[in-house]
């Protein structure tokens, strides 16, 4: 059985689903299908399965790839669950993890959006994001529905806290984190930055396209979004330190 090669571990509301995408175009890459496997984080995972148990349940999701290909999926509540790089580690040493980052603050809001549209959540903007820390501290569990799932509006926009995390586990050479407007502005140079990760060819990039965009209305929520900026402000700096010293020279407008 093979053995994943890489994973988009986050961040949730990133652009995952865009970059899955483009991603499975390339000839010599295989994204799992259904996109999100959440294999790690399921009920029934098990810390005492071995690599070969786990490439077994992955196996299913690769019907139509090849041994030759690299094989990858993309489940970007992995970056958010502190517990769960240890057992990506254990798992396979040598993967590649990317992170597609997002402004923090649209990220929260598009989370509440999805989940509003989802009937998941049923609060005001506002109140859900003042019942947060209850919500999580009543709630610590990973079950579907659960409030570390469908109310960690704020919690899940801490990215240095997830990245840190991470390089407990993989050193810098392993992890590539990008910003999602990347893929919309700088499209070919940000495909061509992950072929160069990967270790494949970028000769045939695929173009751009509009893969899925939110439909919440953006001119809404100006006094939440102040506020939610001004709650991001310091961890944005601190985020913005932690990249520099990975070796990252980010000019994102969000953390300037």
């Amino acid at each position: 059985m093979k053995t994943l090669d890489f994973m988009i571990a986050g961040v949730q509301k990133g652009g995952t689903t865009a970059l899955s995408y483009f991603l499975s175009q390339h000839p010599q890459l295989a994204i799992a299908q259904g996109k999100e496997v959440h294999l790690f984080d399921a009920p029934d995972y098990l810390p005492t399965w071995d690599s070969e148990q786990i490439n077994q349940r992955y196996a299913a999701h690769f019907s139509d790839a090849s041994m030759q290909q690299l094989w990858g999926e993309a489940t970007p509540i992995y970056c958010y669950w502190p517990e769960i790089a240890a057992e990506l580690q254990r798992y396979n040493p040598a993967l590649k993890l990317i992170v597609i980052l997002r402004d923090p603050v649209e990220r929260a809001i598009s989370q509440y959006a999805m989940e509003k549209a989802r009937g998941d959540e049923s609060l005001p903007l506002w109140l859900a994001l003042c019942l947060e820390p209850y919500r999580l501290w009543r709630d610590t569990g990973r079950q579907q529905g659960g409030a570390r799932r469908c109310h960690s509006y704020c919690s899940r926009g801490h990215y240095s806290h997830q990245l840190e995390n991470l390089r407990r586990y993989f050193p810098v050479e392993q992890i590539l984190v990008l910003e999602n407007s990347e893929l919309n502005n700088q499209h070919q140079a940000t495909l061509q930055k992950i072929c160069d990760f990967l270790g494949v060819a970028a000769d045939q990039l695929p173009e751009p396209a509009s893969i899925f965009s939110g439909d919440y209305d953006r001119r809404r929520h100006q006094w939440l979004r102040w506020l939610l900026g001004c709650y991001f402000r310091f961890a944005n700096r601190r985020l913005k330190s932690q990249l520099i010293a990975m070796g990252y020279s980010p000019q994102w407008t969000w953390l300037r």
